[in-house]
């Protein structure tokens, strides 16, 4: 039997050890006896030291003595001895450990092996953490190799690793782990110092014959990483720009409206809309996982990316240069996000966000009004709901609806109250699976997202600075639930071929309570009987869309030829189900004498037809609202690539779209019971003046008594109160079709191993868009003015891309495209709408034609390293040439207007030049780990616009809205387009602790939110008659994230956005200068217009308050 030796167990061993570490630290040196040469036939397989030791023990007939406590984390052994000593076998073995070994007295003594002090001087240890990319969980037993030493070790159960004894220099350390991407970093040891590097790890899913091996095991997922994504943006034959999962995971951003903020040369309007190099949104193209994302707004075709959550989300990229597979109407940039996609792996994880915001959180005082049952999950349960005793959307016959059927199918709620806002939440669960199916892989992916949140605001707007001009102070609560699913498989069909299904979609529901009290800006003697008007307005609004597409990518004679396919549909459908607006007045004395909330009475017409408020008779008193609008889209693809050479590539294509937008609405007015429609009588005779009596205590009611007016009691049968006006026509709805045909042929030549790399071709875009409509009438007794606009065009756009690669580390690019910008639906129907809640009119222009955009850009990169670290320096320079560029007009008659209107013109043309700047650049040039752990991210961009509207541009205005205008040649920047936008962030990433910390920076210059019309100066007003261009000023925005690994699998992270806390404000250019000049007092004002203001000033600000965000997040 075998004897087996415990190490230390016995005083002897004890004492022997001591004698050799006295012998080997200096008491003095003893005579080492030789071990005798016994050969060794042993195999060890993953065995650990500890099994080793017991085994040799065996061998050499003596005793090993050792501590147990050094080897029990220490690396294992794979080796086959045959013949080889003991002594070269332990050595062997003890490589790494800084162990070493001595026979004293007939035992084999393990110990931590002296040096002299010249040798302490020059060696080092090389230490750190092995952990997982995404969840920076800890790896045990990942392998690593010192190579230039041939040294090799294992992290431990804790992920740690240790190399002792090194001696200084500069060192490659490859890392591999079992289904892991191997990682090679360049370590520098320093004699006598300790050197720390940590190591993340990806999850590696790309090979087959690995997944087959390890498909149902729980294990991380791969996303995509900086380096990743910079190796892609490098290798493209077009300019573009990129930001990864990695990036996206540092930061606070919660959806990817915050996600693209930190794209170079790329922000947000509105915090929803992208704009690409200050372009606004429309000049932009957003693709959802390769399909043309629907449009998610009724005036636009802009895709609100708030929708999106980050969690979902792996990259995104921005293709600034044309080419000709990408789809032309995008001047701007096409932005194509790729989701989080199924993967041959079992793994689940989830994540819980909790969200306090200052001003909002636990308020008391946050407004509501009573909804349905599931409106905290998003969806209405009917209560708001188009009554079925009502005509329905679409239905424009004049029918006899009695007051009785109004009264119960409306619903009687027209109160608001209070409640306490709870924090926001934020749930998202994603889990991957992979089946077998028919002898191929099935992978999944699913994803299910739950928001919820609200924001409490004060807004003050204000329509200019003379004492026509109104002030107007609004308390807005806003409560969002939203729920996202995300479904994809992928189906294998063999190693480089695919098929995928992916599916997405969306339910929100929003529900809004507004109060907006107004008062003329300034009083004189003559306007102390005016009266201040109040505005109670409760609204829903709702939105469904299913994003689903069906697509294969094959690859044949080894990739020589690849087609790619897809097919996809989209349904969209948005709702405003029953908005309810009451309007109230209070004379101004009686304002200032009790309780001021007593005094609120109902709006009624005055029969003052000098008034240019005439709300009473266009809205009534009371309006209730619904609409609906939904739209489908059709598309089928196919890309043919064929590699002709190795240095020459053809590629075609042929995209197909249709869609269909159809937009009903149905508007209810509440008047006088003597109310005739809005003939001219109702705007010179009062209520009650038309022989019929009116009750004035039913029609003048008090705002404390709005819980009990919808009820027979106000609704008399004899017309003596109350009554509903169906004030739905024609006009009211348009039916929109768009016809998209478009096909590609293009070269890539890419000789001298792709140093050099010339993309071109041609695209032809066949596309027909039919809108039907009418022209609202001008009068009740007039009639509405159908229209049809059929506009069908052809266009051929020519690209090229070149691109000089004198080393991996320099790329030289060069491009020209021709893109185009065309109109949407909603900007070409002469449909006009009241958006309540932002405080305008928005009305399209049947004249609009499409724009057409010379592009051109220049670029150089720098990838320090080949790109080995995830580095980039890059300046660009671009210039654009439009013509017929459409614009957001903004037409505010001082006068006549009660709500400024938003419409849309083409300029005659326009230029755009600009300057681009990126930098991502690791701090580790700084001496110190903090540093090596430390990235700065930055980009910016620096651009000069000018818009022209000459005589002829003007004359045309001046023929579709009959104003005033001076013909005159106009320059100013164009609409929407920023001067600079400036995005920096500051990156901490501790692996071995799993701290992450990120810093983020983001400004945009000022934007003409909407270009005013040119209007001469008006003698009697002392001022321009109409009101100037509405301009969003600049915003600084600063976030911050911290993020820990608690756990092995749970993180925490803590962010706070908007730290600056700065205001959203839009002022009105008052001197059509078009840039901002504050307001100011005039010292010495002219005593005839008394007018004591000068400058621009605010016409709209709030301040949305800081958003602190607890995020726990757990992985399996």
């Amino acid at each position: 039997m075998k004897k087996k030796i415990t190490p230390f167990r016995n005083p002897y061993s004890v004492v022997i050890t001591f004698i050799f570490y006295c012998c080997m630290f200096g008491i003095g040196p003893l005579q080492a006896q030789q071990l005798k040469p016994i050969p060794v036939e042993l195999s060890f397989h993953n065995a650990s030291l500890i099994d080793v030791f017991e085994q040799l023990e065996g061998l050499a007939h003596m005793p090993i003595s050792y501590d147990k406590n050094q080897f029990i984390h220490a690396k294992r052994i794979n080796a086959e001895f045959s013949g080889t000593s003991l002594d070269q076998v332990l050595k062997q073995v003890l490589e790494g450990t800084g162990q070493d070994y001595q026979l004293i007295n007939n035992s084999i003594v393990i110990a931590k092996r002296a040096v002299n002090s010249s040798e302490k001087q020059e060696l080092a240890m090389l230490k750190g953490r092995v952990v997982e990319f995404e969840t920076s969980s800890p790896l045990a037993n990942a392998t690593l190799q010192l190579v230039e030493l041939k040294r090799t070790v294992k992290s431990n159960a804790a992920g740690f690793y240790e190399f002792v004894d090194v001696p200084a220099g500069r060192y490659t350390l490859l890392v591999s782990y079992v289904a892991y991407k191997s990682e090679t970093l360049h370590v520098t040891v320093r004699a006598g110092r300790e050197a720390s590097y940590d190591i993340r790890l990806q999850s590696d899913d790309t090979s087959l014959e690995e997944v087959r091996v390890i498909a149902r095991t729980r294990r991380p997922v791969s996303h995509s990483s900086e380096r990743q994504v910079l190796d892609e943006v490098r290798s493209a034959s077009l300019v573009m720009s990129a930001i990864s999962s990695e990036q996206i995971s540092r930061s606070a951003d919660r959806n990817a409206a915050d996600v693209m903020q930190r794209v170079a040369g790329v922000t947000t309007v509105d915090d929803q809309f992208v704009v690409v190099r200050g372009l606004n949104e429309r000049y932009n193209l957003t693709y959802l996982n390769d399909n043309v994302a629907p449009s998610t707004e009724m005036f636009s075709r802009a895709f609100a990316l708030d929708l999106i959550p980050s969690r979902i989300i792996d990259k995104v990229f921005v293709y600034k240069s044309p080419s000709p597979e990408n789809q032309a109407d995008a001047t701007g940039g096409v932005i194509k996000i790729f989701t989080k996609d199924a993967r041959m792996v079992k793994h689940f994880d989830i994540e819980v966000q909790g969200g306090w915001e200052t001003g909002t959180t636990f308020k008391d005082g946050f407004l509501t009004y009573e909804g349905g049952r599931f409106d905290f999950l998003g969806f209405d349960d009917g209560t708001r709901k188009l009554p079925g005793s009502i005509p329905g959307f679409g239905n424009f016959d004049q029918v006899d609806v009695s007051q009785e059927t109004y009264l119960n199918a409306f619903s009687p709620i027209l109160t608001y109250g209070q409640k306490t806002a709870l924090p926001n939440l934020q749930i998202t669960a994603n889990y991957y699976d992979s089946f077998p199916l028919l002898g191929r892989q099935l992978s999944m992916l699913t994803s299910l997202n739950y928001k919820n949140d609200r924001q409490y605001a004060h807004f003050t707007r204000q329509d200019g600075i003379t004492y026509m001009d109104n002030v107007n102070f609004e308390t807005s609560s806003r409560d969002n639930a939203q729920l996202n699913l995300l479904q994809n498989f992928t189906y294998r069909l063999r190693d480089s071929s695919n098929v995928q299904f992916k599916n997405f979609i969306l339910n929100q529901g929003q529900s809004s309570t507004i109060v907006r009290i107004s008062r003329p800006y300034a009083f004189d003697d003559s306007r102390q009987l005016e009266t201040i008007d109040k505005n109670n307005i409760l609204t829903y609004f709702s939105r469904f869309l299913y994003a689903g597409n069906l697509g294969g990518q094959h690859y044949y004679q080894q990739a020589k030829h690849k087609f790619l396919w897809n097919l996809g549909y989209t349904f969209s459908q948005q709702a405003t189900p029953d908005e309810r607006v009451i309007r109230l007045q209070a004379p101004v004395p009686w304002m200032e004498m009790g309780d001021a909330s007593m005094h609120w009475t109902a709006r009624i017409r005055q029969g003052d037809k000098d008034e240019t408020d005439q709300t009473s008779v266009t809205n009534g008193i009371m309006s209730r609202f619904w609409s609906r609008m939904q739209e489908g889209v059709y598309n089928v693809s196919a890309d043919y690539h064929y590699n002709l050479r190795p240095w020459l590539k053809f590629q075609t294509g042929t995209f197909h779209q249709f869609k269909q937008r159809k937009i009903y609405r149905r508007i209810y007015t509440i008047h006088e019971g003597d109310f005739k429609g809005g003939a001219a009588s109702d705007v010179s005779t009062p209520a009650g003046y038309y022989g019929k009596y009116v009750n004035p205590n039913l029609v003048s009611f008090k705002e404390n008594s709005l819980d009990r007016v919808w009820s027979s009691y106000y609704f008399r049968p004899d017309e003596t109160g109350l009554k509903v006006f169906d004030r739905t026509s024609g006009a009211d709805a348009y039916i929109g079709t768009e016809q998209n045909n478009s096909g590609y042929a293009m070269l890539a030549l890419t000789p001298l191993d792709r140093k050099i790399e010339v993309t071109g071709g041609l695209r032809v875009e066949y596309n027909r868009q039919k809108i039907a409509a009418s022209i609202p009438k001008n009068s009740p007794f007039s009639v509405n003015y159908p229209i049809f606009i059929d506009n069908p065009t052809l266009h051929y756009l020519p690209s090229i891309n070149m691109s000089f690669r004198p080393s991996n580390s320099w790329v030289f690019r060069a491009g020209y495209g021709r893109t185009l910008n065309r109109y949407e639906f909603r900007e070409a129907s002469p449909y006009e709408e009241t958006d309540y809640q932002n405080y305008q009119v928005i009305r399209g222009n049947q004249n609009l034609k499409t724009a057409s955009v010379e592009n051109y850009d220049l670029r150089l990169e720098f990838y320090p390293a080949a790109n080995a670290r995830g580095e980039l320096i890059s300046v660009g320079a671009f210039y654009k040439d439009l013509t017929n560029p459409i614009e957001r007009i903004h037409i505010n008659n001082r006068v006549l207007d009660i709500l400024p209107m938003i419409t849309f013109q083409n300029a005659g043309r326009a230029t755009i030049k600009g300057i681009e700047l990126e930098l991502q650049k690791k701090m580790d040039f700084l001496p110190g780990k903090f540093f090596r752990e430390l990235s700065l991210i930055g980009n910016a961009s620096f651009i000069r616009s000018e818009a022209i509207k000459d005589s002829l541009d003007l004359k045309q205005e001046l023929e579709e809205f009959g104003r005033n205008l001076r013909l005159t040649t106009v320059k100013r920047p164009l609409q929407g387009q920023a001067p600079y936008i400036y995005n920096v962030g500051l990156n901490y990433d501790n692996p071995g602790f799993g701290s992450k910390v990120s810093l983020n920076y983001n400004i945009i210059g000022l934007r003409i939110y909407a270009a005013g019309t040119y209007e001469k100066y008006n003698k009697l007003l002392a001022t321009t008659e109409f009101r100037g261009s509405l301009m969003e000023l600049p915003r600084k925005s600063l976030d911050f994230a911290y993020t820990q690994r608690v756990f092995q699998h749970m993180q925490l992270k803590l962010s706070v956005q908007n730290l600056l806390n700065q205001p959203i404000e839009m002022a009105i250019d008052n001197n059509y200068t078009w840039k901002y000049e504050p307001q100011y007092e005039i010292t010495d004002p002219d005593p005839m217009t008394n007018i004591t203001k000068g400058g621009d000033n605010i016409a709209s600000s709030f301040n949305p308050g800081r958003h602190f965000i607890l995020t726990f997040s757990y992985s399996l």
